[in-house]
C-alpha cells in the first residue's frame, strides 16, 4: 500500500481554471454519487453506514482520497482557491 500512497502523492494539483463535467464519488461500496451534464445519481447507504474511503473522481481522474480520516490526496487546492478568488472579485 505504501507504493500506491507514494504514487498518488506525485499527482499534481488540477489546473485552477478546471470546470469538471462528471463528478463522482466512492467508497467501498461502489459508486456514492454522481453528477453529469445529463443528471445526477445518487446510491443509497444502510443507517450508519461507516465508509472505509471516500473517492471523489472528476472527468475520471482521481482529485481527492480520504482513508480513515486522513486526506492521502487532495489534487482540488487550486480549484478552491480560483473559486475564492472568483467570488471576492464578483462582489467587488
Amino acid at each position: 500500500m505504501k507504493r500506491g500512497v507514494h504514487q498518488i502523492e506525485q499527482l499534481p494539483d488540477l489546473p485552477a481554471d478546471y470546470e469538471p463535467e462528471v463528478i463522482e464519488f466512492f467508497d467501498q461500496e461502489g459508486l456514492l454519487l454522481t453528477q453529469t451534464p445529463l443528471g445526477s445519481f445518487e446510491s443509497d447507504r444502510p443507517g450508519g453506514h461507516q465508509g472505509e474511503y471516500l473517492a471523489v473522481y472528476l472527468d475520471g481522474q482521481l482529485a481527492f482520497f480520504l482513508e480513515k480520516g486522513e486526506i492521502l490526496l487532495n489534487r482540488l487546492n487550486n480549484l478552491a482557491n480560483f473559486q475564492m478568488r472568483n467570488l471576492f472579485n464578483d462582489t467587488h
